[in-house]
């Protein structure tokens, strides 16, 4: 008795975690027991409930229906079609015939009976050409008109689950195309389309005119990254220091060019050749 109560007190301040077993027996499976589908257990029954109840049904039975009933229109439609067309041409060929036969026997006018019948009938078949002919010059002007891009979403053209199918996946290729155009006119580094700096790299724009500044200032060779005999070739430059202050511009840009982690941006190209033009103009010529 005393063991029963502790199993009881057990049992009370700690629930077992799990209250379904975790193999179950064969009258289990066989059975409709909570948690499992199948014979197989569900760690957690109210999410695949709601699962399971959030799927939706198909109605296979109305889906067969409809299919069955186009197809059958379809049918009947084209079979119509083509029966009233030879119904046509053997109401043409047996008149052509019985009036043919009814001018023969006339008598002395049977020449003008037959030449007038012969008349008609090509009278007949050429307004038949003319109206087959614009009809399908209409059509194809109509053809023409329509936009390149069409696609039928609408529920006259295709299915509703078509038509859904269609504007979900064309939503989802206009938001890509979206994300994945450029937010500004210009790439960094790169100067502006329609601009005089359209596919030039301004890094290598200013870095390509250091060459031109060491020629015009007549620069003793240096190491290949030292920027002193820019500053040695202005020092020897008798004017007012106006030439340092364009070589210590020039340097800084250069600088910028070199070790910056930023790219150079338009303004700095201008700069640069504004500089050198300066240089070559004032103090070269």
């Amino acid at each position: 008795m005393h063991i029963v109560c502790l199993f009881d007190h057990s049992m009370v301040t700690r629930p077992p975690r799990h209250p379904l077993p975790l193999r179950p027996t064969t009258s289990q499976l066989s059975e409709p027991y909570p948690g499992y589908i199948g014979g197989f257990p569900q760690h957690d029954p109210i999410l695949l409930n709601r699962t399971l109840t959030t799927i939706p049904r198909r109605p296979v039975r109305k889906k067969r229906q409809r299919t069955n009933v186009r197809l059958l229109q379809s049918i009947l439609y084209q079979s119509s079609f083509y029966f009233f067309i030879l119904v046509i041409a053997a109401l043409l060929v047996g008149s052509a015939w019985g009036l043919g036969e009814q001018a023969w026997k006339t008598g002395d006018a049977r020449r003008w009976n037959i030449a007038i019948l012969v008349a008609a009938y090509v009278a007949l078949g050429i307004s038949a050409i003319i109206h087959l002919w614009s009809r399908l010059i209409s059509i194809k002007r109509i053809i023409r008109t329509m936009p390149k891009p069409y696609m039928p979403t609408k529920q006259i053209d295709v299915p509703k689950r078509v038509a859904d199918h269609i504007m979900t996946q064309y939503s989802r290729t206009a938001v890509i195309a979206h994300i994945s155009q450029a937010t500004k006119g210009e790439q960094e580094g790169w100067g502006r389309p329609g601009s005089k700096w359209e596919n030039q790299h301004f890094r290598t724009y200013i870095l390509g005119t250091l060459p031109t500044m060491m020629h015009a200032l007549r620069c003793t060779p240096g190491p290949p990254l030292s920027l002193d005999p820019l500053f040695v070739a202005a020092d020897e430059i008798k004017d007012s220091g106006a030439i340092r202050l364009f070589v210590n511009s020039y340097a800084n840009l250069i600088n910028k060019a070199r070790f910056s982690g930023t790219e150079p941006d338009e303004s700095d190209a201008v700069a640069c050749d504004k500089i050198v033009d300066v240089v070559l103009l004032t103090w070269v010529c």
